[in-house]
């Protein structure tokens, strides 16, 4: 079965500075099919999409995930989903 809904995150800006450590952590996943250095080739591509847009590369955990910010500092990681957890390009999880 294929959800009929797609998940969205909207991030809103506001004029507050951030005072204290993030009570969010998101993860970004990329497809996680395919060798593990396709995988990590993704990771990596998807990080460098995300520091074109603004983000910043904190640290590597090489062949795993990549530790990024946002230009506020926010911390996220960009890694691969679950070899098991077949998924389509357009982010969709089937069942």
């Amino acid at each position: 079965m294929v959800p009929t809904w797609q998940p969205r995150l909207s991030i809103l800006k506001v004029p507050e500075r951030k005072t204290a450590k993030n009570r969010l952590h998101l993860d970004i996943r990329v497809p996680g099919h395919g060798s593990p250095e396709e995988r990590w080739a993704r990771i990596r591509a998807e990080s460098e999409r995300l520091i074109r847009a603004g983000g910043n590369a904190l640290k590597e955990f090489d062949g795993h995930h990549i530790l990024m910010a946002d230009p506020e500092g926010n911390e996220f990681c960009v890694g691969a989903a679950s070899r098991e957890t077949p998924s389509n390009t357009d982010g969709t999880i089937h069942s």
